[in-house]
């Protein structure tokens, strides 16, 4: 029924296929054995599906293992999740370099715990042990007031300009978006971003 061994798929074989394979969801169609003496060293014809009806197939194929979204979805998600972020290109473009990229991570992490609405609690039902260390409750509270002491620095030091660099460095705005919406150059906005990665260092 779905087989065809034409150059090019007719209409009638087309919607055949597209009915079978994409409204009734069939798996693909296997070729058939070669069948007579020498049938092992022949190889079997392949199927020719419809480009579209192909096409389709092969996103279906590709995201069987997943059963709570449709393929098109994944399938968008995948290339949202391969997209570099707003800063990854800066820093491919030279325009910035490693450290700062390091920086506006930081600024991100202590943001998230700066507006951090909520703590979660946790009881500890094992013995306590009367160490400390590098990784005790303590320092790691230590730590957080660190970096949120230091982000309150920055905040002030970066003053008016703190939309548009939020808006970059949280929200994953791209430059020329936030540039525009600040209603300065591109070459501004880039200074300002600079100057305010470069500041984080030093408070």
């Amino acid at each position: 029924m779905m087989m065809s061994t034409e150059t090019t798929v007719s209409p009638e074989e087309r919607e055949r296929q597209r009915v079978a394979l994409l409204v009734l969801g069939a798996p693909r169609p296997r070729p058939a054995k070669p069948s007579g003496r020498r049938s092992k060293k022949r190889p079997s014809a392949p199927i020719l599906l419809a480009p579209d009806i192909e096409a389709r197939l092969a996103l279906r194929e590709r995201w069987s293992h997943k059963v709570n979204a449709t393929p098109e979805t994944l399938d968008h998600a995948l290339a949202e999740s391969r997209r570099d972020g707003a800063l990854a290109r800066l820093v491919k473009t030279g325009s910035l370099d490693a450290h700062q990229l390091a920086a506006a991570e930081e600024i991100g992490v202590a943001y998230a715990a700066t507006v951090a609405d909520v703590s979660v609690r946790t009881a500890r039902w094992t013995g306590r042990s009367g160490g400390g260390g590098p990784n005790s409750a303590a320092e790691e509270k230590l730590g957080q007031v660190l970096r949120e002491q230091a982000y309150t620095r920055w905040r002030a030091a970066i003053g008016g300009d703190a939309t548009m660099l939020l808006a970059i460095i949280i929200d994953d705005v791209g430059l020329v978006a936030a540039a525009r919406a600040a209603r300065i150059s591109n070459r501004r906005a880039l200074a300002i971003l600079v100057r305010a990665l470069d500041g984080w260092r030093r408070v």
